[in-house]
């Protein structure tokens, strides 16, 4: 550390902030995404954003109200100097009333839903009548308004008679909502479609809010002269479209595809900064690549080829990295991982089992399976759908797109070709297949078993006992008859199992010397150098009934052998486990069975 610089020059890590006034004021780091405000001026004045969790969102709002809001036209420059906004004002700053709400605040507990929505928009509109007092009318009336509000048992009458004050007064009202579905999202998982039906359909009182938004902007002087709203998905709002149906989806425009998110050149840049100031300690090259493979390859348009980083996991990673001086001992932050309640729903049923009911797998759970066994899928991304739209597969698809799961990887002819972008997001699909397993009462592992083994396999080479182990799990599961139908199912099934420790980095498919690996058990030294094997894992299946002694048998081992020989000299696979020994195993199954697992 250079010995001018102490703990208060140097720029903090800003993780999990959204307050974008305290950030610029308190010295801590800001990539800066002001070009974003002449660009949602350029686009058009009702704009509605998806992007994943965590993704940067909630900062964006910040910097919006900090850029429009009248309140703080005078402190443009403390808020922006350094920015690109700042050497490219544009004719709105500084021209707005700005109410912002983040219904992420609404507690959707069954019986506190509706009252936690009304006092949000109260305590805000309330807010909002104090802070703009001299822009409205006089104390007196402001006053009588204001006890009105706190009054008020609607939400909609709320916002309405706000609308009404700023138009009586000839001011600009900037609308912004945050966090849009994130209730909604709750009730839906926890309490059923009836419950959300009710929500977003007919006299629904989040239905309602937005019939409000949208008559503030119909009518002549119409005081909602802009309104920008963000979530993490398009459902919700297709559901209340007709109460909301002049808002302008922005999401998968090309101008939009870097808005949020950190580029390659972001992340440097603040590697490099940090290491000016003595606080990073190993190459920016190995870091960069780490980050890229758990954090990175992100791309929200087809007509662009920059790829992002999730902010909130770079700023974890280094937030954790730095006091250490090593990798985070948990290189996924769990606040981005999305609720598996959240998807528990759109995966299971109800099954009907004597006089009560069972969860059993539906076609959404068949399509998280496919994209594990292939890595890739091939679909359109459906701009918007309603809830009863989901279940098809190309709205299931695009959800787990909206969500941060998948992302594009290359467009064809007529689709897109998605992938699972990342580390993180591989093991996300992970976990929610292994909880709906465990929900389905089809397939579980002891997790201290299933951890200590694995610590056989890494440190020892003792591999015969964690495969034997899940193996026989699988045969003991009746269930597993009817999803286990194949190579490829059997494969995406130890992907999964296998892919749930933290010691090993899983490929499945990965292409190896003209071919593609089943399963490659990459260790990850860079956190855990006491790793001393990696694996490569050829899986080959044959028909139900073949005993261990037939020819067949023989013959698929014989080419399975051949296969991972090959593999194993590919030079660039070797450079990035020759700290390790390398075992090369065969496993054959026949049915869900395996009946032979041994060493090549």
């Amino acid at each position: 550390m250079a010995a001018e610089d102490t703990i208060n020059t140097i720029k903090k890590i800003p993780y999990g902030m959204s307050d974008y006034g305290l950030i610029r004021r308190e010295n801590y780091y800001y990539v800066d995404k002001t070009p974003l405000l002449k660009l949602l001026e350029d686009t058009g004045r009702y704009l509605f954003l998806i992007r994943p969790r965590r993704f940067g969102k909630s900062l964006s709002i910040a910097i919006m109200e900090a850029y429009y809001d009248v309140y703080y036209k005078d402190r443009f420059e403390e808020l922006f100097k350094g920015t690109w906004i700042y050497d490219h004002p544009t004719a709105e700053r500084g021209q707005y009333l700005v109410l912002a709400l983040n219904f992420s605040a609404v507690d959707p507990g069954p019986d506190k839903l509706e009252a936690s929505f009304l006092n949000l928009v109260n305590i805000n509109a309330v807010a909002f009548i104090q802070k703009y007092h001299d822009y409205l009318s006089t104390y007196k009336k402001m006053d009588y308004h204001a006890k009105f509000i706190e009054e008020s048992r609607s939400a909609s009458d709320t916002l309405t008679s706000l609308l009404k004050l700023c138009k009586n007064a000839d001011q600009k009202f900037l609308m912004i909502i945050d966090e849009y579905d994130n209730f909604s999202n709750t009730i839906l998982s926890t309490m059923g479609k009836d419950a959300y039906h009710e929500l977003t359909h007919g006299a629904g009182f989040f239905r309602s809010i937005f019939n409000v938004i949208k008559s503030g902007t119909s009518s002549m002087d119409s005081p909602i002269t802009r309104s920008f709203i963000t979530g993490v998905s398009p459902v919700t709002m297709d559901d209340v479209t007709s109460g909301y149906n002049i808002g302008k989806n922005a999401s998968l425009q090309p101008a939009f595809s870097r808005a949020l998110g950190f580029t390659k050149d972001d992340v440097i840049e603040m590697i490099e900064y940090y290491r000016t100031k003595g606080m990073i300690y190993h190459p920016t090259e190995y870091l960069l690549e780490i980050m890229t493979e758990w954090y990175g390859n992100y791309l929200f348009s087809e007509d662009d080829d920059e790829k992002l980083f999730n902010p909130d996991m770079v700023l974890y990673f280094l937030d954790n990295y730095m006091p250490q001086k090593e990798l985070p001992k948990n290189l996924i932050d769990r606040n981005v991982r999305i609720d598996y309640g959240k998807l528990r729903y759109l995966i299971l049923i109800d099954q009907a089992k004597g006089k009560g009911k069972t969860k059993t797998t539906n076609g959404n759970f068949d399509r998280l399976k496919e994209i594990i066994e292939k890595g890739e899928i091939a679909a359109e991304i459906e701009e918007g759908f309603p809830l009863e739209k989901l279940p098809s597969r190309e709205n299931f698809i695009s959800l787990l797109f909206y969500f941060g799961l998948l992302t594009i990887k290359e467009p064809r002819a007529t689709d897109l070709v998605l992938q699972i972008p990342n580390e993180t997001a591989r093991r996300l699909f992970y976990d929610y297949i292994k909880e709906a397993y465990e929900d389905t009462e089809v397939f579980a592992l002891d997790v201290y078993t299933y951890n200590e083994l694995m610590k056989g396999m890494a440190l020892k080479g003792e591999w015969l006992p964690l495969l034997k182990y899940i193996t026989g799990k699988m045969r003991e599961s009746m269930s597993l008859r009817d999803l286990i139908t194949g190579e490829k199912s059997i494969q995406a099934f130890l992907n999964v199992y296998l892919g749930l420790t933290n010691l090993y980095i899983i490929h499945a498919e990965k292409e190896l010397n003209k071919g593609y690996a089943d399963i490659v058990m990459e260790p990850f030294i860079a956190r855990y150098e006491g790793i001393k094997y990696s694996y490569l894992l050829e899986i080959k299946y044959i028909k139900a009934g073949v005993k261990p002694e037939d020819a067949e048998v023989l013959q698929l081992k014989e080419a399975a052998e051949e296969q991972l020989k090959r593999y194993s000299i590919d030079e660039k696979f070797l450079k990035n486990i020759d700290k390790t020994k390398l075992i090369k195993l065969v496993l054959i199954f026949s049915g869900h069975e395996e009946i032979y697992i041994g060493k090549a």
